[in-house]
C-alpha cells in the first residue's frame, strides 16, 4: 500500500499527516497549507495576525478579521459559556504574567495576579457579525486559541483529506490526534494515552478508535516545583493560578477536534466529577489520570480501552 507522508513544523509545535492509499501526493501538500494559513491568521506571536491586530485595538476598536478566525472566536466565545468560564480565550494576560517554562520559578504576587485576572472575561470580545470584526472591551486584553486552534486545523486537515477522497489517514498535530477510516492493516487505530509521570513513549493507557479525534491536555510537559508545590501551564480563568483538581491529563475523544481541544482543558480544571454533564452534552468521551495515577474513564470508554501498568480504572458518569 502507498503511503504518503510529513512531519513539519507549524502552530509552535511538530506536526505529522500519513495517508495510507493511492491518493496523489499533492493532497498532502494541501493540508500542510492549510495549516500554514490557519497559522499566520491565528498566531499570537506574529505581528500581522488576526490576534495581534485584535490585540493592537483592544479597548479602542474593532478589528476586521478573516472568516476563519472570526467563526473560531464565535465558537470559543460559545464554548466560554458552556463550560462554566473555565475554558477562555482572553487568558493570554494571565498567561504571559506566569511565564511557565520561560521565567524559571517565578510566582506572581496576589497582586499582580488580580492585575491580570481583571483582564480575562471570555464575555468582553464583541462580534459583529455583519462586518466580520472583533473588540475587545479593555485595553491590555489579549487572546490566545493554544487550546483550540490545533483542534480546529485538525478538523480542516481531515476534511481536506477526505474531500480528496482519503479512507485511511492519521494526522497528528502536536499529540492532537484525528484519524480517518480505520488502520490500513485493519481494524481500529490505536492511540496510546502518555502517562504524565514517565519519559515520553510511556503509555498509561490504549485506546481503540476509528474516524474520532483524540486530544490530551497535560501538566507533564511545561511545570516547576517551588516550595514543594507544583505550578504547571493549565491556569484556571477563574482563579488566575494553577489548576488544582487533582488531575494530572485528561484526554476527549469525540468526533470533532475543535470540541475536543477545548473540553481537554475545561474537564482538567473541573476534574471527572464536574466534567461529567458537559461528557454528556458534548457527546464525548473522557479519560482523566489522577495524581495517584488511577485512571477515571467515562462509560462509552470502558470496552475500548486498555491500562498499562497495573493502574487501577475507575468510572465516571
Amino acid at each position: 500500500m502507498t503511503v504518503h507522508s510529513i512531519v513539519f513544523f507549524a502552530l509552535g509545535t511538530i506536526n505529522s499527516i500519513r495517508v495510507f492509499g493511492e491518493q496523489d501526493e499533492a493532497v498532502v501538500g494541501k493540508a500542510v497549507e492549510r495549516v500554514n494559513e490557519i497559522e499566520k491568521r491565528m498566531s499570537s506571536f506574529l505581528p500581522s495576525s488576526d490576534l495581534s491586530l485584535i490585540r493592537e485595538k483592544a479597548g479602542e476598536d474593532f478589528q476586521p478579521v478573516h472568516d476563519d478566525t472570526f467563526r473560531l472566536l464565535e465558537k470559543a466565545v460559545e464554548l466560554g459559556g458552556q463550560t462554566q468560564g473555565t475554558f477562555d480565550i482572553t487568558i493570554n494576560p494571565l498567561v504571559q504574567l506566569w511565564g511557565i517554562n520561560k521565567k524559571g520559578d517565578f510566582v506572581p504576587s496576589e497582586e499582580e495576579i488580580q492585575k491580570s485576572l481583571a483582564l480575562v472575561d471570555y464575555r468582553s470580545l464583541h462580534l459583529d457579525h455583519q462586518s466580520t470584526s472583533c473588540s475587545l472591551a479593555k485595553k491590555g486584553q489579549s487572546i490566545d486559541l493554544g487550546g483550540i486552534a490545533k483542534g480546529f486545523t485538525a478538523d480542516e486537515v481531515r476534511r481536506i483529506l477526505i474531500e480528496n477522497g482519503v479512507q485511511s489517514a492519521l494526522i497528528n498535530l502536536g499529540g492532537n490526534i484525528a484519524t480517518i477510516g480505520n488502520h490500513p492493516e485493519g481494524g481500529s487505530w490505536k492511540i496510546g494515552i502518555q502517562n504524565p509521570l514517565a519519559p515520553r513513549g510511556e503509555y498509561a493507557a490504549c485506546l481503540s478508535a476509528s474516524d474520532q479525534t483524540i486530544v490530551t491536555s497535560g501538566s507533564n510537559e511545561r511545570f516547576f516545583i517551588k516550595d514543594g508545590i507544583r505550578y504547571h501551564h493549565i491556569l484556571d480563568p477563574r482563579t488566575g493560578k494553577p489548576a488544582r483538581s487533582s488531575v494530572l491529563s485528561v484526554t476527549v475523544i469525540g468526533n470533532h477536534s475543535v470540541y475536543a481541544d477545548a473540553l481537554t482543558t475545561a474537564f482538567f480544571i473541573l476534574g471527572p466529577e464536574k466534567s461529567a454533564p458537559l461528557i454528556r452534552q458534548f457527546h464525548v468521551e473522557a479519560v482523566f489520570i489522577m495524581e495517584n495515577l488511577s485512571v477515571v474513564v467515562s462509560r462509552g470508554l470502558k470496552e475500548r480501552i486498555t491500562l498499562q501498568g497495573g493502574a487501577c480504572l475507575h468510572e465516571t458518569a
